[in-house]
């Protein structure tokens, strides 16, 4: 089927992520929405049962700092935007490893500006 968009949403397997991926399959049937997740801590794909069989939903299990991977993703699917939701987002985490926690905001953003050609 040919889509009129087709949107990458991170961390969609995440409680708010969750909401907005299911919102955006049921309201835009003609649109691929493709959830990218670690499924780290936060991801769990229980919270989207109810539409992982729908025509116009993809799971990828991927980590979004890895550049190489995501290019590729948004290439082969002809991505239009990115909706970004993932985050590490438990402030213990942030105090004992603020490198990683940085990374985890700060690299996709940017990765994303590369690919797309416009800021974020």
């Amino acid at each position: 089927m040919n889509y009129k968009r087709s949107i990458i949403i991170t961390g969609g397997a995440g409680f708010i992520g969750s909401h907005v991926v299911r919102l955006f399959v049921n309201k835009y049937p003609d649109y691929k929405i493709i959830n990218l997740d670690k499924l780290t801590y936060a991801g769990n794909l229980a919270n989207l049962k109810d539409i992982e069989d729908k025509p116009n939903y993809k799971f990828v299990k991927m980590d979004i700092c890895d550049f190489d991977g995501v290019y590729k993703l948004m290439q082969d699917e002809h991505v239009d935007g990115i909706i970004h939701l993932a985050a590490e987002s438990h402030v213990d985490r942030s105090i004992k490893d603020p490198f990683t926690f940085a990374d985890g905001h700060a690299e996709p953003v940017a990765s994303s500006e590369a690919v797309l050609g416009e800021p974020a």
